[in-house]
């Protein structure tokens, strides 16, 4: 949902994704109880730029990767031995590096960059990654997510949303600046409630900037009211903008249960910056 140092490394640092999606809808599943991975987007190949050595040493020139987990995970439990990437026609590689930078903001453990040699767009895509050591869950009790897998989305295609869920307020950060590898805050005054959208890469407006107002203003939200009725909401605000991972806060200022996200397609691009965006319409955990 997997994903700012330069405009091309935002869609890099989390990427923190066959045929132009743009008029079709990509539809996922919220995640369930059952750990699982909810998706891997070949983001970059033989691309990732200098800069991405701050994330790790040998990252000039390697393929990125982000893999969105269902639950937010230990990161004492994760190493890149703990990956298989198998391309198609069978090859099989462990990445150089695993991180969860910069999707590192309260609430977002759940983006993991992979860095390395995944085969070729062209000739031998990555079809396929496996967990093959212990990654945990965080908070108690913890579940292994060892054995889970998940099908590459291919380096052509458009950034999809992958997940929806409720922010609980500890984690809201009202007012927060962005930074770094920290993203800004819904403002204060107003918010009621949050919702946080991951999306399978790291995501950048039509024009390759930071997503804006324009942006805000295609979100939907569908909210049940307090008297049973459901209302048609656009976020106020939008958030955790600034830190060049893969995640939206929408602020909204009306009160009820939050059913679903949606937004059409064709405003975002992804790492690449080859394809827009599908629709979505994913439900919120």
């Amino acid at each position: 949902m997997i994903l700012r140092f330069t405009a091309h490394l935002t869609a890099v640092l989390c990427l923190c994704m066959f045929v132009p999606f743009t008029a079709a809808q990509e539809t996922f599943t919220a995640a369930p109880e059952t750990p699982s991975l909810l998706s891997a987007f070949f983001g970059l190949d033989d691309a990732l730029p200098r800069t991405a050595a701050g994330l790790c040493r040998r990252a000039p020139g390697r393929d990125g990767m982000p893999v969105i987990f269902s639950h937010e995970i230990d990161p004492d439990t994760l190493q890149p031995e703990d990956f298989l990437v198998v391309t198609e026609t069978g090859a099989a590689s462990t990445p150089l590096c695993a991180t969860l930078s910069p999707a590192i903001d309260a609430g977002e453990l759940r983006t993991v960059l992979l860095i390395g040699d995944f085969g070729s767009a062209e000739t031998d895509p990555p079809v396929s990654v496996g967990i093959v050591g212990d990654v945990l869950t965080s908070g108690n009790p913890t579940i292994n997510f060892l054995g889970a897998r998940v099908d590459v989305t291919p380096l052509s295609a458009g950034p999809g949303l992958v997940l929806a869920e409720r922010v609980p307020e500890s984690y809201w950060a009202l007012d927060q600046r962005s930074g770094r590898q920290q993203g800004d805050g819904c403002p204060s005054d107003g918010t009621v409630q949050v919702v946080r959208t991951t999306w399978a890469g790291g995501v950048s407006n039509a024009q390759g900037d930071e997503a804006g107002d324009a942006e805000r203003l295609l979100y939907r939200v569908i909210v049940r009211l307090p008297d049973g009725a459901d209302t048609d909401v656009t976020p106020f605000a939008l958030a955790d903008l600034g830190d060049g991972d893969n995640n939206h806060l929408l602020c909204l200022d009306v009160a009820g249960e939050p059913l679903r996200v949606t937004f059409p397609a064709g405003y975002l691009l992804d790492p690449n910056r080859d394809t827009l965006n599908p629709a979505a319409d994913i439900a919120i955990r």
